[in-house]
């Protein structure tokens, strides 16, 4: 391809990187010293690219040899600097070779070009469309590389009727090209983009839709237990260890750090999974999160913050088609059904009647417990019985006053029911019941049996290669015996079934949980993840309500916050003392003379340059030479014609390319020229040699190589440009 015809398809692109990335590359603001710096080498580099392999290898050879003569020369201040303020020259290097190797990409396969170009137009559409302004720079250079492109297509359309060759035809009309772009260029841009909005609206329902069909077809079914539990609570139910994302959330509440998000509870174990009954409607977590408010209020009403504060949590389901709705246990169900319509709790689940789809949001409003504050231990041992005054009053607080199932007479229904279905002891080994004698020998109360229980289970090994339980585990009982004292070690659903079946058999209410555990960013944010499902127990303590603990190791609860009242808490800043500075000297400092130019600044590159020129002229030579003793009868004769005819040329005398053998040898002999005359006879020998069967041996060769070295030897009493030629020639 031709020069100009390589530098007007490479520069516009090797421009536009400039334009668009040189921020990213340190490359100071727009100006003209990288615009100039990155024509200059992008011209460079489609020269170089032109030029003859030996002339491509001799030109970057003597840049490269003197570049390094001047980085030698220069001193180590001058590199320092250089790499400090001056690197973003490289990455306009980089810029064009980069551009250089896209062009020879689209110069031979068309459809890079097409592609390139069908990016920059989508470019300029999208920024448009987002009311990003684009730079006239870079739309006219879009604009320049588009219309060379279209140029090309119709040409390329044309070749078959006759018109010009493709490369001269985009060259001549490349000034009109050019012409159009400096117009786009120079028209003032208006103040105020048209908006699009109405395209916008469409591609925005458009990708909605597409987003939203992708999830349904990706996520079919309702596989619970990739979900952070399964309706039959396996023990591997959703344990899978992957970072697979199932829900985004973010919190409006920033005081709160850890988030337990509750998917099913169960308090019926079958020996060897959790069973979940959601067959009927039930008001459990309701109640659950009233009962908590109203024991907060009664116990600390001047700072009830410091137990107890609300939250919204806006939702984004990312993976999977569920009908499940995972929040906190102290859930405000009822101002949640305003947000979500048409969910209910189902034995402690909270389930939507219509199965939420891929990339569906909604709003959940809860309370979060404060397990930081060191008095609520105080509440959890003293808290008295709600009075039916204070329940009216926490029903009207929580907007549920005129709902069926939550009078105070449901509320005592439901503390029976409480000790009813979660409390079933059952019959256990004499090695557990001396275990759990251990835990209670002592205890003050019902906290502090379970914080005993906790800490008892936590010592145990946390192991994701627990494997399945064993043939012999059947019941409860089984289940303890082989845990506590074969096992001694499991994942998180085993440690949280253990707690639960020895609170039981201690007569206290306990409960399976089966969610997810995950911690917010600095801003609310919390990406949960199939490796946040986590199980976990929760007791119930009279007058207060369902209350966590953490039995697996390494699990320990950091849901907490700081409280506000007490003002025992103080901060101390440490200030640093002063630096001790010496005077400032009064008297003024000589000034620096200006350094003197270092004349080896020009002399090393120099010398690098001819060293290399050198090496490569003797190379050159060497594996000439090598590649002549190599040759054989005709293709040894040709080599030496050819090169004697190229010093013909160098002595004013070449051959013209339309001018056959014959003909070039009849002018030569009628130039006068006693010097020349006796060496063309190698003309005709060439020519017979070239168009028929006659056979060149070995006096035709050395006939040929006293020609050439007699040439050589006008040549040197010339010029001194020819001697340079010579070095360059080869044999």
């Amino acid at each position: 391809m031709s020069t100009l015809y390589d530098i007007l398809t490479v520069l516009p692109f090797s421009l536009l990187a400039l334009l668009l990335f040189g921020e990213y590359a340190g490359i100071p603001e727009a100006g003209w010293p990288g615009i100039v710096l990155c024509t200059v080498f992008t011209a460079a580099c489609v020269i170089l690219r032109n030029l003859k392999p030996k002339q491509r290898l001799l030109t970057a050879g003597i840049t490269a040899a003197a570049l390094l003569g001047l980085l030698l020369a220069v001193g180590e201040k001058a590199r320092e600097r250089f790499a400090e303020e001056y690197l973003w020259i490289l990455w306009i290097a980089g810029f064009a070779a980069a551009a250089l190797l896209l062009g020879m990409l689209m110069q031979k396969y068309v459809w890079c070009r097409r592609a390139a170009s069908a990016a920059l137009l989508i470019y300029a559409i999208a920024e448009t469309v987002q009311e990003r302004n684009i730079r006239r720079e870079v739309f006219a250079l879009i604009c320049l590389i588009l219309l060379h492109t279209i140029a090309e297509e119709v040409q390329r359309k044309w070749e078959k009727s006759g018109s010009p060759e493709m490369k001269g035809h985009i060259t001549r009309i490349s000034p009109f090209l050019l012409a159009v772009c400096l117009i786009v260029y120079a028209v003032p841009a208006p103040d105020h983009p048209y908006d699009w909005q109405l395209f916008r609206d469409i591609g925005s329902s458009i990708a909605s839709y597409a987003v939203r069909i992708y999830g349904t077809v990706t996520h079919p079914s309702e596989e619970y237990e990739k979900i952070g539990f399964s309706e039959n609570g396996g023990f591997s139910a959703g344990l899978s260890e992957n970072d697979e994302e199932v829900l985004y959330l973010h919190a409006d509440n920033t005081t709160v750090h850890t988030f337990r998000l509750i998917g099913g509870i169960s308090s019926n174990f079958t020996g060897t999974e959790w069973d979940y009954d959601m067959s009927g409607e039930s008001r459990l977590r309701m109640t659950d999160t009233m009962e908590t408010v109203c024991a907060v209020r009664k116990f600390a009403p001047d700072v009830p913050y410091d137990y107890l504060q609300d939250a919204d949590l806006y939702y984004e389901n990312r993976s999977y088609n569920t009908k499940y709705i995972f929040a906190p246990a102290k859930i405000q169900l009822a101002e949640t059904q305003t947000k979500i319509p048409g969910i209910s709790d189902r034995n402690g689940s909270i389930i939507s009647e219509k199965k939420l789809r891929y990339q569906d949001s909604y709003q959940v409003a809860c309370y979060m417990l404060n397990y930081g504050n060191p008095k609520l231990p105080e509440l959890l041992r003293t808290a008295e019985p709600i009075t039916e005054e204070e329940w009216k009053q926490t029903q009207i607080a929580e907007r549920v006053k005129d709902l069926p199932g939550f009078s105070y007479a449901d509320y005592q229904q439901y503390r029976e029911d409480v000790y009813r279905k979660n409390c079933r002891p059952f019959r256990c080994s004499e090695q557990v019941l001396e275990i759990l004698g251990r835990i209670q020998d002592g205890a003050a109360d019902r906290y502090e049996t379970l914080k005993r229980l906790e800490a008892y289970l936590s010592g145990m090994e946390y192991s994701l290669t627990d494997g399945a339980l064993p043939e012999t585990v059947t019941d409860a009982g089984t289940y303890l015996d082989y845990f506590l004292l074969t096992a001694r070690k499991g994942r998180c659903s085993h440690f949280a079934t253990a707690f639960v079946l020895m609170a039981n058999e201690m007569g206290i209410p306990c409960r399976y949980v089966h969610g997810y555990l995950t911690t917010r960013d600095a801003d609310g944010n919390m990406t949960v993840t199939q490796n946040c499902a986590h199980a976990w127990p929760e007791a119930y303590f009279d007058n207060v309500g369902w209350i966590v603990f953490e039995p697996t190791p390494g699990y320990a609860d950091q849901s907490g916050w700081g409280i506000r009242e007490s003002n025992t808490i103080h901060f101390e800043i440490d200030t640093p003392e002063p630096e001790q500075t010496e005077p400032a000297e009064t008297a003024e400092e000589p000034a620096q003379e200006p350094h003197a130019f270092d004349p080896m600044v020009a002399v090393i590159p120099s010398l690098a340059a001819a060293g290399f020129l050198l090496l490569f002229f003797f190379v050159s030579r060497l594996v000439s030479r090598r590649k002549y003793a190599q040759m054989q009868g005709f293709e040894k004769y040709r080599y030496l014609a050819q090169q004697s005819l190229r010093l013909m040329g160098y002595l004013g005398f070449p051959k013209a390319e339309d001018e056959t053998l014959s003909e070039y040898y009849g002018r030569m002999q009628q130039t006068g020229r006693e010097d020349l005359t006796p060496l063309l006879g190698f003309l005709p020998v060439y020519e017979a040699a070239l168009y028929s069967d006659r056979e060149t041996g070995g006096k035709d060769i050395e006939a040929a190589e006293e020609i050439r070295r007699r040439l050589r030897s006008l040549v040197k009493k010339h010029k001194l440009r020819y001697r340079l030629l010579l070095l360059l020639q080869k044999g």
